[in-house]
């Protein structure tokens, strides 16, 4: 069925903002040395007038997760891995949002994607915000 026909999941991102420079964060949580990384930094730097913003999405084995909740578990899991130091970075960050991207469709349809008590917890315990992205359908 032609991509345009149904919802699509695309992928989801990790947003973050902070008043230091994120670069030693986004060095390990997506180690620019390791090609086959499951984690990649889109974007890290200044970002006026916002302050430091740093951007990540989860890869699997095969390219994009399948599901929010794969995508969300790799990312969690890096998190929960970070050494004490970089821990503490991530908790000054003031903004920590996972962004859920769908792609609309023409038809009517439905897409049911569920995030688990346990993913959410662990997103809580993290403080993390969660958002939900509706993009067009390509043109």
């Amino acid at each position: 069925m032609d991509n345009q026909q149904t919802v699509q999941y695309l992928n989801t991102d990790l947003e973050l903002i902070a008043t230091t420079d994120l670069a030693s964060l986004a060095q390990a949580l997506a180690p620019s040395h390791i090609k086959a990384a499951s984690i990649c930094c889109l974007h890290v730097g200044d970002m006026d007038p916002v302050g430091y913003h740093a951007r990540f999405e989860a890869f699997g084995p095969e390219g994009n997760y399948d599901t929010p909740e794969q995508s969300i578990n790799a990312l969690l899991s890096a998190i929960e891995q970070l050494d004490p130091p970089l821990h503490a970075l991530w908790q000054a960050c003031s903004t920590k949002t996972l962004d859920i991207a769908f792609r609309s469709a023409i038809a009517p349809g439905t897409l049911s994607n569920q995030l688990s008590l346990r993913t959410l917890a662990r997103m809580q315990v993290l403080g993390i915000d969660l958002s939900i992205t509706l993009y067009p359908v390509d043109e």
